[in-house]
């Protein structure tokens, strides 16, 4: 891989086999605090292997490709690619932002954008708080691809259209890109790439988008057939039960995410960490909220010490017996928290607090 250009904004680096076909890859969400892409590429192992030339943009911070910030880099892009007979832009969430604000700029036929936010900025962003915190320190922001008439024809949108906040950016993206090709995968919210990795399709996807005519049926048909081996699917239908009011039903379906996640960790399966966490999170708020605490120390004893993935329940663990005034059970699981390293800090802190102040235990039980 040749690095290219590397600022305090961004890096830009490729990897080039043949000039017939490019990939431009932006990258998703940085985690600022371990510069998690660092100078790796989104999708670098994987058009690496199928030998497809790649142009990786990569920020150091998540400032949605705003131009202010990456108009120099965007100079030696379209340098780099001019020479290639068929350019393809390819992002997730924040890089799917970024590959329709660049579609006109860059000299693309297709774009790939998964998950995408269509606006951050004005009337048409308001909707959407999950990223405001990222936002508002950006301080050029524009959202001016919404103005342009002459996207590439070869765009495909893929997101969820049960998931609330990325249907209104799809609703926005399809009114301004009419042409556009808008794939919903239901049940994969906002984690819709993360759902093609783990049913072990996103190969097949992004591949046939880059070799083959667009078919969506064939597409759906192929994600419906294999979405079961994520867990985030069955997450999402259960948080889409669970709104309806159907608890029971919930209960099933959040009961099965788990399930996959341990199918996977037995069958040597990869696991997104920080997936999985949210789905277990996700059902044992739901074994709260719903008062059912047998299945939480279920969903308990086979997660918890990071048996199957790295995940924390022991403030949960403990605020079941308070809940429950479970006194000998809460005694026996604070102790066995403290044998292991725990501290009386955060959570835990207030809910032995809690538990003392209503004179459930006492300091010397706790001994």
């Amino acid at each position: 891989m040749e690095l290219h250009y590397k600022n305090e904004h961004v890096i830009i680096s490729n990897d080039f086999f043949d000039f017939e076909l490019l990939v431009i890859s932006f990258s998703p969400l940085v985690d600022e605090k371990q510069q998690t892409h660092g100078d790796n590429g989104f999708g670098k192992s994987f058009f690496q292997s199928k030998k497809i030339s790649c142009i990786y943009v990569i920020p150091t911070w998540n400032h949605w490709y705003q131009q202010e910030y990456i108009q120099e880099a965007m100079e030696i892009v379209r340098l780099l690619c001019k020479n290639f007979k068929k350019i393809v832009l390819y992002g997730v969430s924040m890089g799917a932002y970024a590959v329709l604000k660049y579609a006109n700029y860059l000299p693309a036929s297709d774009i790939i954008s998964i998950s995408p936010q269509a606006a951050i900025t004005g009337p048409q962003s308001e909707f959407d708080k999950r990223f405001t915190q990222f936002w508002s320190k950006i301080e050029h922001i524009s959202d001016s691809w919404l103005m342009e008439k002459n996207q590439p024809y070869n765009t495909t949108i893929f997101y969820d259209k049960h998931h609330d906040l990325d249907n209104r950016h799809a609703e926005i993206i399809s009114r301004s890109i009419r042409h556009a090709k808008m794939v919903g995968l239901p049940f994969s919210g906002h984690e819709v790439f993360a759902v093609l990795n783990e049913a072990g399709i996103l190969s097949d996807f992004v591949f046939t988008l880059l070799n083959k005519h667009f078919d969506g049926p064939e597409l759906l048909k192929l994600y419906k057939k294999n979405r079961h081996k994520s867990g985030v699917t069955w997450m999402y239908a259960a948080l889409i039960s669970e709104k309806r009011g159907r608890v029971h039903a919930a209960q099933r379906l959040f009961q099965r995410s788990v399930e996959v996640i341990e199918w996977r960790k037995i069958h040597g399966l990869a696991i997104d960490q920080a997936k999985a966490r949210m789905t277990v999170m996700a059902y044992v708020n739901h074994c709260f909220s719903s008062g059912n605490f047998s299945a939480f120390l279920d969903v308990y004893e086979k997660f918890s010490h990071n048996k199957i993935i790295k995940i924390d329940l022991q403030a949960k663990h403990l605020e079941c017996f308070v809940l429950l005034k479970d006194k000998p059970r809460l005694i026996n699981a604070f102790k066995e928290y403290t044998r292991v390293g725990g501290t009386r800090v955060g959570a835990v802190k207030n809910l032995i607090n809690t538990a003392l102040r209503h004179n459930l235990v006492s300091e010397s039980d706790l001994l």
